[in-house]
């Protein structure tokens, strides 16, 4: 079977989705196993450019965890400027504050349904426990949480802002 270059996938979200269903993201550093995310720094420059982009309109964070060498995200990104716009000036307004060297691409799931939320939102919280990095979701310092009607809080968050 012969191979085909294909052109990478663009993260169009259809017209008929609608755009306040909360996205699952992944964004990843192009070196992978080292420690990028999880220390003082890297997390003030994250919530810096988390802050940014919400004053500028350009999505509303909901959830925002930074593993060693990932960043695992739940936020509401409106429908222009589209997903790949937003997630592509995260990566460079986070780069002028801290170098850094990003995977290319992203990865976006749209949730569907609340439980569908409450299942993303709990697999991102556990991910620090299941990588050996604390015992217990509450001890992972790079949590934070964006008051979001509708949607209940953690108790295990670090850090929580007021919308």
């Amino acid at each position: 079977m012969p191979f085909y270059d294909r052109d990478s996938l663009r993260n169009r979200r259809p017209d008929w989705v609608d755009e306040n269903d909360p996205l699952f993201i992944t964004l990843c550093h192009k070196r992978r196993g080292l420690h990028h995310f999880d220390n003082p720094k890297a997390w003030r420059a994250l919530l810096a450019t988390a802050k940014h982009a919400k004053d500028k309109g350009r999505w509303s964070p909901m959830l925002l965890l930074a593993m060693p060498d990932h960043l695992h995200i739940i936020a509401k990104i409106p429908r222009n400027p589209d997903i790949t716009n937003t997630l592509g000036e995260l990566k460079r307004d986070y780069s002028h504050r801290l170098p850094t060297e990003w995977q290319k691409g992203s990865f976006d799931h749209r949730m569907r349904s609340y439980e569908h939320h409450l299942e993303k939102r709990d697999y991102i919280l556990i991910n620090p426990v299941r990588a050996g990095l604390v015992s217990k979701t509450s001890d992972w310092p790079y949590s934070a949480w964006w008051e979001t009607k509708g949607y209940q809080r953690p108790n295990d968050v670090r850090e929580v802002f007021e919308d």
